[in-house]
């Protein structure tokens, strides 16, 4: 009787071939890669109220890039600001600064940082990532965020 594996390991173990699927359970970490956590949009008014993610790695991470997918624009005019804070109610526009709430589709901090918004920035262990209505009214808008981030 002979077994064909599509998924084996090679070169005295250091080495591991898929040939088939490969199923990452929930929970699971895979060191060196980047992860990508989505997390719902809200229509809060407060600071931290459009979203409000807690850093879950406990130690230092580096956000390398924040995607808002607004798929339910706000009802009215409306600006939000996305960054790094101290807490989950607390403001901050240190990823993207005053992208519209008002208009469905996708604004990421590499192309929609603004004034102080930068691309990627590193988030301490006990730091947040929030997004806040920095102008006019988040009313009536949905979405999600993917948050692309690494162990810095």
């Amino acid at each position: 009787m002979s077994y064909n594996a599509s998924n084996y390991q090679a070169q005295g173990a250091t080495e591991w071939v898929i040939g088939g699927t490969l199923t990452v359970e929930s929970g699971a970490v895979i060191s060196g890669l980047p992860r990508v956590t989505k997390v719902a949009l809200a229509a809060g008014t407060a600071a931290g109220g459009v979203l409000s993610w807690a850093n879950p790695a406990g130690a230092s991470i580096i956000v390398h890039n924040i995607a808002l997918d607004i798929t339910t624009q706000s009802t009215s005019a409306s600006t939000i600001d996305v960054g790094v804070a101290a807490n989950g109610t607390t403001s901050s526009d240190t990823l993207i600064d005053g992208v519209s709430g008002a208009a469905a589709g996708v604004f990421n901090s590499a192309t929609n940082a603004g004034t102080n918004g930068r691309m990627s920035r590193k988030v301490a262990s006990t730091e947040f990532v929030t997004a806040s209505q920095a102008s006019g009214a988040v009313a009536g808008l949905a979405g999600s965020a993917y948050i692309t981030w690494s162990l810095a």
